[in-house]
């Protein structure tokens, strides 16, 4: 039996496991790769869009220089002052006029370095933004010139990469420096250059901020093919040739030392080239998760399968086997009908045959069994309450004896005691298993003290302290205040002298505290003790039995949490201290 039993079970487990994780896996593996395929060219697209608006913004930033400056009539006066030296009032004024238009967008814009305007003269001068007219003699950056020097007659931009080191102590600072040429209408010829100086290191944080993946390098080529910008990158192996076109929706696939790219190219319409070169590996990181977490949950799922089936069936076949002996034995012996035997195969039929019979003949006696545990729970209770003090119904009898003697016919204390006596019977004797206010068990309480007060007059005092509105609404059973302070009379008038009693009622946090303490005579160690041990057993023939009981209906009555605790030193007193949990008076 245990072998089929076990290949039952191990196609239960492996079909619903394995089957699922495998489609789900290998589909999300071709979905990822489509989807990363289609989002890669979605943002390269995104990517050169907003490259090219970055990249847009510089040439604009040159023409419009280039618009403002490049008006014949203020190059000529350039060159006239450059070449005069003569600095007359309306030079002056066009001086400082251009110098505003060239600090303007070099403090403006955090990616520009500075700005230069040369128009040719004989003495090397030029306007620089935030110096003014300088001399290229001595100035901190005097390389930029020869650059228009071998471009004397181009008449579109080029860039060039240089470093500017402004001051001794300062490092270099690399730029990229933007020329447009000023060519002049008289004879078409170039009588000046407008140079911007990029901060390089400004655009390729920028570029590095604008990367998708893992490894991507962005570069932007000028018309001539030269690397302009790049993002940081170990990759100097020099790229392949472009396949054609101003923007490819199919990447190019190009492998450079060691490792797989993917390029993609855009093409601005100012000449400058955009490349994206994307690692295979970033590409392919997800779906190569994918493929080891769904090899993991197959295997994992194709472990647990095997480990649970072999435990089901083990421990199923070792339950079957005792099932069926024990049923085997009570059709052996008790007057039942004999059961089908089924099919040989069919264990679970014949099992639960079995359990359905043995179930209908027992399942009577459990429902009797628990009615007699209810039946004998509740005689319980109801004996330990109806328990009053028998010396106590004595000593009150006798007291009211002697007091209706000596009285007349008109009202009087004998009166008072048989109507206190009449509301304590009764709250005691009706329904005693009850949860009641806990305002009446005080006033219970109270009543049984003016009771005693009659006959003891002033040999005790009784002092309460609670707070009524901060108990209003919690519930207690009844009669257990007044055995407690019942034993404090008890065992506390013996001796001559007063004794003082005190109830304390306190609530806290979901819980009752009750403490009724005596200045009475108090009990030795070791009776404390005999008498701790005493509360824990099943004997209730002994002198405490007030404490007894109450501590017995306190059990059956509230979870193992409450409990009562007895502290007692001789000459100094007892304390008695209940701790409840806080429970609503039944609507």
């Amino acid at each position: 039996m245990k072998t089929p039993f076990f290949l039952k079970n191990l196609l239960l487990f492996l079909a619903p496991l394995l089957i699922p994780v495998i489609i789900l896996g290998t589909l999300s593996i071709v979905v990822t790769k489509q989807y990363i395929r289609g989002e890669m060219n979605k943002s390269n697209l995104a990517l050169f869009n907003q490259i090219d608006r970055q990249m847009t913004a510089l040439t604009d930033e040159l023409d419009s220089l280039y618009v403002g400056m490049g008006n014949p009539e203020i190059v000529f006066r350039l060159g006239e002052m450059m070449r005069t030296q003569s600095l007359k009032l309306e030079n002056l004024r066009l001086m400082k006029t251009m110098l505003n238009y060239l600090n303007g967008p070099a403090n403006a814009k955090p990616y520009m370095e500075s700005i230069y305007v040369y128009v040719n003269n004989d003495h090397g001068q030029f306007l620089a933004s935030g110096e003014g007219l300088v001399r290229l003699e001595g100035f901190s950056d005097a390389a930029w010139l020869d650059g228009y020097a071998a471009h004397a007659e181009q008449t579109d931009v080029w860039t060039e990469a240089r470093r500017i080191r402004r001051y001794a102590f300062e490092a270099p600072t690399d730029v990229i420096t933007l020329y447009q040429n000023l060519v002049s209408n008289v004879n078409n010829r170039p009588g000046g250059v407008i140079a911007i100086n990029i901060d390089t290191g400004y655009i390729e944080r920028l570029l590095a901020d604008l990367t998708v993946y893992a490894g991507q390098e962005i570069r932007v080529l000028d018309g001539g093919g030269e690397t302009v910008f790049r993002t940081p990158s170990r990759l100097e192996t020099p790229l392949p040739p472009p396949g054609g076109g101003a923007y490819s929706e199919r990447p190019e696939a190009w492998r450079a030392e060691g490792t797989s790219y993917l390029i993609s190219r855009f093409q601005a319409k100012s000449g400058w080239t955009y490349v994206s070169i994307t690692p295979k590996s970033s590409l392919n990181r997800i779906p190569f998760q994918l493929s080891a977490l769904t090899v993991f949950f197959v295997l994992l799922s194709f472990s647990l399968g095997l480990a649970l089936t072999w435990l089901l069936t083990k421990r199923n076949v070792r339950h079957i086997r005792r099932i069926v002996s024990l049923i085997q034995h009570a059709e052996a012996g008790a007057p039942l009908p004999e059961a089908a035997s089924g099919r040989r195969t069919d264990e679970y039929g014949y099992i639960a045959q079995g359990i359905i019979k043995n179930f209908i003949e027992r399942n009577h006696l459990s429902v009797r069994l628990t009615e007699e545990k209810y039946k004998l729970r509740t005689a319980e209770l109801l004996a330990l309450q109806a328990q009053i003090n028998p010396h106590f119904l004595f000593n009150t009898l006798q007291t009211i004896y002697w007091k209706v003697l000596r009285l007349t016919g008109r009202p009087n204390e004998a009166n008072a005691m048989l109507e206190s006596l009449s509301s304590l019977l009764k709250y005691s004797l009706d329904t005693p298993n009850e949860i009641v206010p806990l305002e009446q068990e005080i006033e219970s309480a109270k009543t049984y003290i003016r009771i005693q007060k009659t006959r003891y007059k002033e040999r005790f005092e009784t002092i309460w302290q609670y707070d009524a509105e901060d108990l209003r609404g919690a519930g207690i059973i009844r009669l257990l205040l007044q055995p407690l302070i019942e034993n404090c009379m008890s065992h506390g008038l013996r001796e001559e002298g007063r004794l003082r009693v005190k109830i304390k009622l306190i609530r806290l946090s979901g819980q009752l505290r009750i403490v009724v303490i005596d200045d009475g005579p108090g009990m030795e160690a070791n009776q404390l003790g005999e008498l701790r041990a005493r509360m824990e057993t099943e004997d209730e023939v002994f002198r405490h039995i007030g404490l007894f009981n109450t501590s017995r209906r306190i059990k059956l009555t509230y979870p193992a949490s409450a409990g009562l605790t007895i502290l007692s030193k001789r000459g100094r007193g007892t304390v008695v201290a209940i701790t409840l949990p806080l429970r609503p008076v039944p609507g």
